[in-house]
């Protein structure tokens, strides 16, 4: 499932809960300070989504592509990024899923 620019913002903001996305193509998103905590977005392909400053605590990476994502100063305290693809991910300044900052 691919979702249009302006049909994922309204999804993201007008939520009322966490997200369940598993599997959908994410690609290109521009989700940047997004509120994505608690979100379910296992094997979704987000590679090269913009993702800068995002709130994923505690979502479900897993067997996600992030190739090329840019995570910069996002928060994935409590993520699960079992089997993700972080090939070419910036991670500059992130909240990684143990609670260290990527320097």
């Amino acid at each position: 499932m691919q979702f249009t620019q302006n049909e994922l913002y309204m999804l993201v903001n007008l939520s009322s809960g966490p997200l369940w996305l598993v599997g959908a193509d994410l690609s290109g998103a521009r989700l940047s300070r997004a509120n994505l905590r608690g979100a379910d977005l296992a094997l979704c392909n987000l590679q090269n989504a913009d993702l800068r400053g995002a709130d994923l605590e505690g979502a479900s990476l897993r067997g996600a592509n992030l190739t090329g994502a840019d995570l910069r100063n996002a928060n994935l305290k409590g993520v699960t990024l079992d089997g993700a693809t972080l090939e070419n991910t910036r991670l500059h300044g992130a909240v990684m899923p143990d609670g260290s900052v990527v320097g």
